[in-house]
């Protein structure tokens, strides 16, 4: 992997083989001819996932149609624009203007193939982590069934989900930076002053992203008050004051990879009882960090939670939610955002090299619920931070009233 001055990083043309023999490998287990990963700008991009995945191409808005037949030349279309992201990326030589007409532009690049008849693979059809409906318009499905009528369309949206799941070293090297970003984007929190916003903090933290290296956009849910208990999707022009905890989830993202953390800060001396929660809940992650080896059940991993919070609590503390869910270039599989879902979810094994967002939440009577999180990798003995700053409540000065 190597820099490149025009828009991201290079991966090595090997991850890219990597890649493209296990989309294929699993294609031809299900006897697909051509995978569609649609154009889609949803959620932070995280369902431009497929599409990032294949190509390298995307971030800032940029949508990419991706189709990959199962034999035969890559092809991505962008609305326009199209000569930046050839010399941008190394991986697809065939980039083309789109003008966001997508069901024109999978007829031209099908009748090329001459791919008439067959079973046309749709990544994202329906049945993604956040986006249950899926992320392609309807009237471009049926423009693809009356074009096509011999072929049969599927839904694909399993498929790449599953050869996703597993980091390569270089995806984790990507994890890793995203991550650093994150940190740095909390550090600019040090540099409020009084009668500054919630806002001054989120201009100041998008700021360093930018001057990082990162994409936008990126998941910020940050918010502020005294008895904060997470953050909001909208800041807002509150003014800071002392004693305010500043959290939520802050996303440092790069060549579109998601470093997720959380990391309380408080302005002045933070309560006493929230700054002993919080070190319990840094206590809980450690312990669930420890069992995420690979091999083992999202049930087990839920069992080592709660045995934490009821360790580290000394029975006074509840577990809250939500807890973990895998990270990457998006949309994500599998997430315990909730108890039930281990009901759904409770067998499924980790494997060494998945990325998660560990963030334990840890609640007590009269006191706001503290939560700490941070990237986590599946490894043989446990789980692996990305992070590498101290984790735990940062109280910082503060002279506002």
């Amino acid at each position: 992997m190597n820099s490149e001055p025009l828009a991201i990083p290079r991966l090595s043309l090997a991850e890219r083989d990597r890649r493209y023999r296990a989309v294929r490998a699993a294609m031809a287990a299900e006897n697909l001819d051509v995978l569609i990963c649609p154009a889609s700008t949803a959620r932070w991009e995280q369902t431009m996932a497929d599409s990032r995945y294949l190509t390298t191409i995307g971030g800032f808005g940029t949508e990419t149609l991706t189709i990959f037949p199962r034999d035969g030349e890559v092809t991505a279309y962008v609305f326009n624009r199209a000569a930046f992201w050839l010399a941008a990326q190394g991986w697809v030589n065939d980039v083309r203007d789109g003008r966001n007409l997508w069901q024109k532009n999978i007829e031209e690049r099908l009748g090329e193939l001459k791919l008439t008849t067959g079973r046309i693979g749709i990544a994202g059809l329906s049945g993604l982590t956040r986006t249950p409906d899926g992320i392609i318009p309807y009237a471009t499905v049926e423009g693809i069934k009356q074009a096509f009528p011999r072929a049969e369309i599927v839904n694909a949206t399993a498929l790449m989900s599953r050869v996703r799941q597993v980091k390569s070293d270089e995806e984790i090297e990507l994890l890793r930076r995203a991550t650093a970003i994150a940190e740095a984007m909390v550090r600019t929190l040090g540099d409020l002053k009084p009668g500054d916003t919630e806002r001054t903090a989120f201009a100041n933290m998008t700021h360093k992203l930018i001057v990082e290296g990162g994409d936008l956009p990126a998941m910020m849910i940050i918010g502020s008050g005294p008895d904060l208990q997470h953050g909001m999707f909208v800041p807002t022009m509150r003014p800071l004051a002392a004693r305010d905890v500043i959290t939520g989830e802050v996303e440092g993202r790069y060549a579109g990879y998601s470093g997720q953390i959380i990391r309380p800060v408080a302005l002045g001396a933070a309560r006493a009882d929230y700054r002993e929660l919080t070190a319990i809940t840094v206590a809980v992650f450690n312990d669930v960090l420890a069992s995420m080896k690979n091999g083992v059940t999202l049930g087990s991993v839920l069992a080592a939670y709660d045995a934490a919070v009821a360790r580290r609590g000394d029975g006074a503390c509840k577990t809250a939610y939500p807890l973990m869910h895998a990270r990457g270039l998006g949309d994500e599989y599998p997430t315990v955002l909730s108890p039930d879902d281990i009901a759904r979810h409770g067998d499924f094994k980790l494997e060494a090299g998945m990325a998660f967002v560990l963030k334990p939440r840890v609640a007590k009577k009269g006191v706001p619920t503290a939560q700490i999180g941070d990237m986590v990798v599946v490894g043989e003995s446990g789980g692996i931070r990305l992070g590498r700053e101290v984790l735990g409540l940062k109280e910082l000065p503060w002279s506002g009233s």
